[in-house]
């Protein structure tokens, strides 16, 4: 797990911020509309009421006379004149288009602003629907960046019967659309800054915090890797072998992972697994697992089970947990004949066919209480016998092809030189993790 920096925390809090500021104009914007809206929704109703209250005599007739009609035209346009002056003072805009319908939908009468005829044209486009009697409606739109409320009102006589519908355009004002736009590019930066200033102040303490948490992690992790490496020695330790040997096989199976092109997660558990495969062997009596000479059938038996009481207590810990592979695997072969399960070719986890080739190798080319080692061409040559009966035979031929200069390399650290080299090793895994 890496540590984030000043410069990353700062880019996450920008675009918090941004985030924020975003969502505070937009609700800043739809406010300000909303206002807008209600009060020329409620101007436009003041004024189909006052037009209801000069014209209800003469609507029902509008449809049937076409001397009516016209009276309505010269109506609406008279109306609309004298209200301009005496109602729209300090509403923000102006009412620029007025129609008249009747009770069947169709147009009787308009009134359109003198220079407002191109607004008419452009909202021959904008369909609406009409409300139903005794209800209203309305739309907000944009033409070339002004802002525009589109209103119907229903109209009906004393009795509630359906005469007709009121439609009017109102345009906001310039001043009041730049007032709107000011309102919000205001709240946006005003928003910005804060939270910018706020994250400024507390940034100090996010980074501390951090670094402490990290710092607690690393120990851990550090903490988990040291059980693991005494673990894994003190096993090998009981088992008349040396920590070494755990150390040399770890390195050769991460170099062969790699080789293979396995991700950094997979060679993480390869990891724990090659620390830990012979964890088991803590509940062999000592009778069989020190025992000089060749195990009989029975005792071998009882040996086999070390695979079996690995993955047991590997069991208690939530961390562990994936070294299974390699725990549960080590003993497979490729062509069947392994313990416990007697899986065969692929259904071999590929980190136990990994650390099964790593295994055997070091165990043929170390020096032992009851052995020299073996010369490397020998014990390859030994591998290469057992391609596609003991070992994977795809895995064993990539690890021919590195496996000379890593075995030199090895041999030339020592014992006490291979600890250091793996530590180094583990920690590019694990650091970041």
């Amino acid at each position: 797990m890496s540590l984030p920096t000043y410069r990353s925390i700062l880019a996450r809090v920008a675009v918090a911020a941004l985030t924020v500021a975003v969502v505070v104009g937009g609700v800043a914007f739809w406010v300000e509309m909303e206002i807008a809206d209600a009060l020329v929704s409620d101007l436009a109703k003041r004024e189909s009421s006052a037009f209801l209250a000069e014209a209800r005599d003469l609507l029902p007739g509008v449809t049937a006379d076409r001397a009516n009609g016209a009276k309505a035209d010269e109506l609406l346009s008279r109306f609309m004149q004298s209200r301009i002056k005496a109602d729209q003072v300090g509403t923000g805009g102006i009412f620029i288009v007025a129609e008249l319908y009747d009770p069947t939908q169709a147009k009787a009468a308009e009134y359109i602003a003198p220079g407002a005829e191109w607004a008419e044209e452009r909202l021959k486009n904008n369909r609406h629907a009409f409300p139903a009697a005794g209800n209203s409606q309305y739309e907000r739109f944009t033409i070339d960046g002004r802002f525009f409320i589109q209103t119907i009102e229903s109209l009906s006589d004393r009795d509630g019967k359906l005469l007709g519908y009121f439609e009017s355009v109102f345009q906001l004002s310039p001043e009041h659309s730049r007032e709107i736009v000011k309102d919000t590019v205001t709240v946006v930066g005003v928003s910005s800054l804060s939270v910018l200033l706020a994250a400024l102040v507390l940034l100090p303490i996010f980074v501390a915090f951090n670094r402490s948490v990290m710092g607690l992690s690393r120990q851990l992790l550090t903490a988990n890797i040291d059980i693991l490496t005494v673990l894994g020695s003190a096993i090998a330790k009981r088992d008349s072998d040396t920590h070494a040997h755990n150390y040399r096989v770890t390195i050769l199976a991460i170099r062969l992972a790699e080789a293979m092109g396995l991700d950094a997660a997979a060679i993480r558990r390869l990891v724990k697994g090659a620390f830990l495969h012979d964890v088991g062997k803590i509940a062999i009596p000592d009778r069989i697992l020190l025992k000089p000479g060749k195990l009989d059938a029975d005792e071998f038996t009882v040996m086999k089970t070390h695979v079996v009481h690995g993955l047991d207590i590997l069991r208690a810990s939530d961390w562990l947990t994936d070294a299974a592979d390699v725990v549960g695997g080590h003993h497979e072969k490729f062509d069947g004949s392994g313990y416990p399960r007697g899986l065969a070719g692929d259904a071999i986890p590929i980190a136990a066919r990994i650390f099964a080739i790593a295994d055997v190798f070091d165990a043929l080319t170390s020096r032992r209480p009851y052995k020299e080692p073996m010369p490397f061409d020998v014990a390859m040559g030994i591998l290469q016998e057992g391609a596609g009966r003991h070992f994977d035979p795809a895995a064993l031929a990539r690890f021919t092809e590195i496996v000379a200069p890593l075995h030199a390399h090895l041999t030339a650290l020592g014992d006490d030189g291979v600890e250091g080299e793996l530590r180094r090793l583990v920690g590019q895994y694990f650091a970041k993790h």
